[in-house]
């Protein structure tokens, strides 16, 4: 049996299938397991320019589904995106979200 997971596949820059893993940290990825995959990868995206913007899309579009769920009536992802939307305007980067 192959598994293989094709929920998000695009074409585009490289940054934007590395944010995810560092993104992770969110849900409670350690930085142990974050600097483990950058060095396997060997290139750290942390360290580009650009990076600072990509937690923040990030942010946003895992959002999406939250929302969907709430709006059809699911009150663990209601009181998720509740919790994702006040540590965003809190700006709390750091705040840890759940899965619902």
């Amino acid at each position: 049996m192959i598994l293989g997971d094709w929920d998000e596949v695009a074409t585009g820059p490289r940054e934007l299938d590395l944010i995810n893993t560092h993104h992770g940290a969110r849900m409670g990825r350690s930085e142990a397991e974050r600097v483990a995959f950058t060095t396997a990868y060997g290139w750290d995206v942390t360290a580009w320019d650009g990076y600072s913007t990509l937690p923040a899309m990030r942010d946003v579009h895992t959002l999406a589904a939250f929302i969907e769920r709430a709006a059809a009536g699911d009150q663990a992802a209601a009181n998720e995106v509740e919790h994702r939307i006040a540590t965003l305007r809190a700006g709390d980067t750091d705040a840890r979200w759940h899965s619902a």
